[in-house]
């Protein structure tokens, strides 16, 4: 059914509820983007504290600021993996809300039946991508982790 064949009453109920579809879209948007620059300055604050550490341990011993280069390393690879995650996430939100704003423009202006809409997500490929991501991020943050609590041990 296109727009103008609804009834006042059903181009109303539609335009309501198109409009908060993508308003619901555009905040996912802006979300994914303030999440992401919240983890880079998370990021950035925790590798502050990292090279904190390896001063203090440079004044105080410096055999152990070798060993401690390891688990640095695997923390700023880990950070930076979980940070490539929120790329896909923010290039899927942009893309769903200028698909969803195409469609419901097209939709007023009666060239799209309100039975063809369509969503906009992930694919398998960027599931895949984005579970690597984490779960790569987790184990790197392990390992650092691990490895420092072996180095204060010894």
């Amino acid at each position: 059914m296109k727009f103008q064949e609804m009834t006042r009453e059903q181009q109303e109920a539609f335009s309501r509820l198109l409009l908060s579809i993508v308003s619901i879209k555009s905040q996912e948007e802006q979300q994914f983007t303030q999440q992401f620059f919240r983890f880079l300055i998370l990021g950035n604050g925790t590798g502050i504290v990292l090279l904190v550490t390896i001063m203090a341990t440079i004044a105080g011993d410096e055999a152990q600021l070798m060993a401690l280069a390891v688990p640095l390393v695997k923390f700023f690879v880990g950070a930076i993996l979980a940070a490539l995650v929120f790329f896909p996430l923010m290039a899927v939100a942009n893309q769903a809300t200028i698909y969803i704003g195409g469609q419901v423009t097209k939709f007023f202006l009666n060239e799209l039946d309100i039975e063809e809409f369509r969503g906009y997500g992930l694919n398998k490929l960027e599931r895949f991508v984005i579970n690597i991501l984490l779960i790569g991020s987790l184990l790197t943050f392990c390992l650092g982790v691990y490895q420092c609590i072996g180095i204060l041990r010894g």
